[in-house]
């Protein structure tokens, strides 16, 4: 029996190489460090430094809006330098920023650490994923996108509980050691990136570097990944859909404790509950639906949406709602998921490829600031309840999206040319 256990873990082992372990490795120490400061973020600036709520506020909007604009103006970088150099650029940037935090005490400076956080996070996803997608084949990079994202979700648990205990009373030397003990970890993660994290060796073609391809071929530009229909299109339904999905975790929570009589508590454990299905699930979730069309696992994710949606605005007449809500909500979230990352991948001609997750990074952002803003807005109307038939709707309407997508024909694209290996890194 143990000699099938350890053969069975050989092989779920064997089964990725050993870079990408080791990256998942470096991803749990990042999610970990970075873990322990988000929670807090509001809190420390807006109660413990003692700025106005509405300027924090502004601030996290302003750290939005320059993370986007710095990801379409640099995001070429990804494809001119390896996503590898730029991966390592953005975790130690994290770095910095998150051990300046206690520096910005006053509103210039914590909205130039803002802007600076902003334009380093939101450049890492892009560079993170573009350097992923080089360690497995295409056919599995759905898999590979499942596996970070465990590894990303047990740091963020576990550094959420760890940095909760350190700031237990609330004094500001307390979130200081918080801060710096965040940022030595986010830059462990950076090292362990340089000396233990390295590309694989894939055939060279045509406008990739090491080729020999022109300049101007290998660099891209934006007007080739805009003139790719069915790409834009899909970031389209994906800007519907991730509007509906991020609301779970933006607008719920203050609805369900101001309507609902949810305690934080209560609150923390639903979230709690999302995680620990993610870890257990999302592998074997991300493996059987590799060989559905990705706008059907799109649609499907958004039922399942929508139906806790509904739960979720219904949960102040039945206190067990919100529990439900949670569970049907992450079903739909590990069908989503590793899905958003393989349907770029498999649409990016791999010289563009950078290009092509900053400009899915771009969506997400965008959808994710608008939605909040829009649920923000209609929280603190007299009917705060309207909120979730009208986000039901617009889930509805990508829905529809995601299977007319999948129902639309892929142009072929010309076979690779022959060449020469090269180092990706």
């Amino acid at each position: 029996m143990r000699r099938r256990a350890a053969g069975a873990i050989r092989a779920s082992v064997g089964r990725y190489p050993r870079a990408l372990w080791l990256l998942a490795l470096a991803n749990f120490v990042l999610f970990g460090a970075r873990g322990m400061t988000g929670p807090f973020l509001i809190i420390f600036f807006g109660q413990i430094v003692g700025l106005p709520d509405a300027l924090v506020g502004a601030g996290i909007a302003v750290n939005a809006v320059a993370g986007v604009a710095f990801t379409l103006m640099v995001a070429g970088v990804i494809d001119r330098l390896g996503a590898r150099r730029v991966l390592i650029a953005t975790i130690f940037g994290s770095a910095v920023a998150i051990a300046v935090f206690p520096l910005a005490t006053t509103p210039v400076r914590f909205f130039a650490v803002m802007v600076f956080y902003g334009c380093v996070n939101q450049l890492y996803w892009p560079a993170s994923d573009t350097f992923a997608t080089s360690l497995v084949p295409v056919s599995r990079a759905g898999e590979m996108f499942a596996l970070l994202r465990v590894a990303n979700a047990i740091g963020i648990g576990a550094g959420g509980l760890a940095g909760g205990l350190m700031v237990v009373g609330g004094r500001f030397a307390q979130y200081r050691v918080l801060y710096l003990t965040s940022g030595v970890g986010i830059a462990l993660a950076g090292v362990m990136v340089i000396f233990f994290v390295h590309g694989l060796r894939r055939p060279a073609t045509a406008g990739q570097p090491g080729s020999g391809g022109g300049s101007s071929v290998r660099a891209g530009s934006w007007r080739e990944v805009l003139d790719d229909r069915r790409f834009v299109v899909s970031q389209l339904v994906m800007f519907i859909l991730i509007a509906g999905y991020t609301q779970v975790q933006v607008s719920a929570p203050p609805y369900l404790r101001a309507r609902a009589g949810v305690d934080e508590a209560v609150i923390g454990l639903l979230f709690g509950i999302n995680t620990l299905i993610v870890i257990v699930a999302q592998l074997p979730v991300a493996t059987r639906i590799g060989s559905w069309g990705r706008g059907t696992t799109f649609a499907i994710a958004a039922l399942f949406w929508s139906v806790a949606l509904a739960l979720i605005g219904a949960s102040p007449w039945l206190g067990a709602l919100p529990f439900v809500a949670f569970v049907i909500y992450t079903i739909g979230e590990m069908l989503f998921m590793p899905t958003s990352g393989v349907l770029v991948v498999e649409l990016a001609p791999e010289r563009l490829r950078g290009r092509y997750l900053a400009a899915s990074s771009v969506t997400w952002g965008i959808a994710w600031g608008l939605s909040s803003w829009l649920g923000g807005f209609v929280l603190g109307t007299p009917h705060p309840g309207l909120l979730w038939p009208l986000l039901i709707v617009i889930v509805l309407i990508g829905a529809a999206g995601a299977f007319a997508f999948d129902r639309v024909g892929a142009p072929e694209r010309p076979g690779p040319p022959r060449a020469a290996a090269v180092d990706l890194d």
